[in-house]
């Protein structure tokens, strides 16, 4: 199996060159050819390695002769992939996944290295696989024993405290839900639960949002269900913001950064496919996903197109509703693209002037009396509280009162922190503003 490990190996090294993860490892697997059993150990020790790098590298460097950022980036890989084989991956017995590694090590090109690669990995066996964070400091600990970047723990314990961000932190590993959004345009909850059975694909129904399934599989898009329009996959957070739009039907709505479309198609099938969707996005790639998914879905109402949201474009005319939900740092999903721990902070600085000029631009395409939803998939104050303060500051709007079955979820009536571990959801935010009548 230590192609399986250099294929890994070969995936980590393309995000850390700044490839997304999903894309990365969908591209090598589709040129490997591998059994299903070995794609799965190449997917799961690839995220696996990325969501819990900055834990492996504080053991690491306790057995590095060498400082890590000295090696040759394959050879850290590989020893990477060998301690999270021997901490997390009680599957693979220890005298394989050290000497699958060292394989792998020689496979890449790098056989003078292999000799370190085993006596690091051959200690930590010998020290019966400890380690031990409880003595460090409590942003140290966080960072070491839930993976996450020491700015990124600082932020949180000063903007959502301590126990907080400790149980977001810890939702930010494992396992990640599968939620889907039923097309009840085409069926019910039960039929869909009945249909996906016939496929033998477990699911379940959830509470937290009406016409939400919870989905037992890992390939949901490939079943005949969805291919037949019946669902698509959406996190509740997601579901939660589209609800909060509160388009009825006959309205007309502006989805100002709709792709890949999911907040478009769950409020188009609240108004009944009835009435107007405009969905936009920059790229007009990214607009086609949406066109191609809402025909997949059957929604009629659903137009998209290529547009800047940073400008104003008065050929799209006036909505009764407006989607803003803005291009973000993405601190709530992290779960689900573990890359995103090694951004940058300083980028993240300069998003809440793009966000802001996002979200003013779009007010001007509300009615008198509409209400716009600002939303991100962040956890960030800078980017959510801030912008929506300046908005209701500068920007002409005023908080609007959330539907009746969102307000449990908020402090002030219009706005919505989603932390990861409350409701099993992504991290998410959005608030509901109206645009004063004169």
């Amino acid at each position: 199996m230590a192609n399986t490990r250099t294929l890994a190996v070969k995936a980590l090294l393309r995000v850390n060159e700044g490839g997304f993860s999903n894309i990365v490892l969908d591209a090598l697997l589709s040129g490997a050819q591998l059994e299903h059993r070995d794609r799965a150990f190449v997917s799961v020790l690839f995220y696996g390695v990325l969501e819990r790098r900055i834990t492996l590298d504080k053991i690491i460097k306790k057995y590095s002769s060498k400082p890590l950022e000295s090696l040759e980036p394959a050879v850290l890989e590989c020893l990477r992939i060998g301690f999270y084989q021997l901490i997390y991956m009680n599957s693979v017995p220890d005298n394989a996944a050290l000497n699958e590694t060292v394989e792998a090590v020689k496979q890449l090109g790098f056989a003078k290295a292999s000799g370190f690669v085993n006596g690091i990995l051959r200690s930590f066996l010998r020290d019966g696989k400890k380690f031990d964070f409880s003595r460090l400091d409590k942003i140290g600990r966080l960072s070491a024993e839930y993976s996450a970047p020491i700015w990124l723990c600082k932020k949180w314990c000063n903007e959502y405290g301590d126990e907080k961000t400790e149980t977001a932190l810890r939702e930010s590993l494992g396992a990640v839900p599968i939620f889907a959004r039923v097309n009840t345009t085409k069926t019910t909850a039960e039929e869909l639960l009945s249909i996906l059975a016939e496929e033998n694909v477990k699911a379940v129904l959830t509470d937290i949002v009406p016409d939400a399934l919870i989905i037992n599989s890992v390939a949901p898009q490939s079943t005949k269900a969805y291919k037949n329009g019946l669902f698509h996959v959406q996190d509740v957070s997601s579901q939660l913001c589209a609800k909060a739009v509160g388009a009825q039907k006959g309205e007309r709505v502006l989805d100002v950064c709709s792709a890949p479309g999911g907040k478009t198609f769950t409020v188009a099938q609240l108004m009944e496919n009835e009435g107007e969707i405009v969905a936009c996005d920059l790229h007009p790639k990214r607009a086609g996903l949406v066109k191609g998914g809402a025909e997949r879905l059957g929604l009629s109402i659903v137009t998209a197109k290529a547009n800047d949201a940073t400008v104003f474009n008065e050929k799209l005319g006036t909505f009764d509703r407006v989607l803003c939900d803005v291009p973000c740092s993405g601190l709530g999903v992290i779960r689900r693209k573990p890359e995103i721990r090694f951004k940058d902070p300083a980028e993240i600085s300069m998003l809440p002037k793009i966000q802001y000029k996002i979200a003013s631009t779009s007010a001007g395409y509300l009615k008198e009396g509409g209400t716009m939803i600002y939303s991100t998939c962040t956890l960030s104050k800078e980017e959510n509280d801030m912008v929506v303060k300046r908005l209701i500051d500068e920007g002409g709007l005023v908080p609007e009162k959330l539907p009746e079955e969102l307000l449990k979820y908020s402090k002030d009536g219009f706005s919505v922190t989603l932390m990861p571990g409350e409701i099993n959801s992504d991290g998410f935010y959005f608030a509901k503003l109206r645009k004063e009548t004169k």
